[in-house]
Order: C-alpha cells, then structure tokens, then sequence
C-alpha cells in the first residue's frame, strides 16, 4: 500500500454520534474511535493515503513521534481492512 492506494469505505450502515462511529459490516457492529470515524467519512467517496494523512493531520495534529502521517494512515487502513469497514485499491492490492 502506497501513498497512492485509494481507499473505500465498505460498511454496511453507520451511525454518527458526537464524533464516534458504529458501523454495521455483514453481522458485526464496531464503534469506532473519533480518528477512524473520520477516516471512514472521508473515504465514503474515496481517498488516497496522502489524502488521508494530510486530512487527519488537518482535524488531529502529527500522529505520535517516530510515525508520518501517511504511515499511521497506513496502519489505520490495514486495521480497518481486516475488519471488512474499507477496502484499498492500488499497487500491491486486490481490485475492488
């Protein structure tokens, strides 16, 4: 996953509360944390993780020292990909 990768919200149903998220995926509800809740709402309608990382970074300040932006993005997506909430499209990936 490159800084290119797009990235795709694929969750079933939200509902926002505050700045949290639960997301329904297939049967599993997830609440979110603030930071994956925006990641989530900003990639409804796709997003790189250059756009991501300078989004967040934007609404959240620099992720802890010793990680870019773009790699704690990285990390996020990995996480959120796992649970079936986005999916990455780009090099290194499987087509949507």
């Amino acid at each position: 996953m490159d800084d290119s990768s797009i990235v795709v919200a694929t969750v079933d149903d939200a509902l926002v509360r505050d700045d949290q998220m639960l997301v329904l995926v297939a049967s599993e509800v997830m609440l979110l944390s603030p930071v994956s809740s925006e990641l989530v709402k900003v990639a409804a309608s796709g997003a790189t993780i250059a756009e991501l990382g300078e989004y967040l970074t934007e609404m959240f300040g620099p992720p802890p020292a010793g990680n870019s932006p773009n790699d704690q993005v990285r990390i996020m997506v990995a996480r959120l990909s796992e649970a079936g909430v986005v999916h990455v499209a780009g090099p290194g990936t499987e087509p949507l």
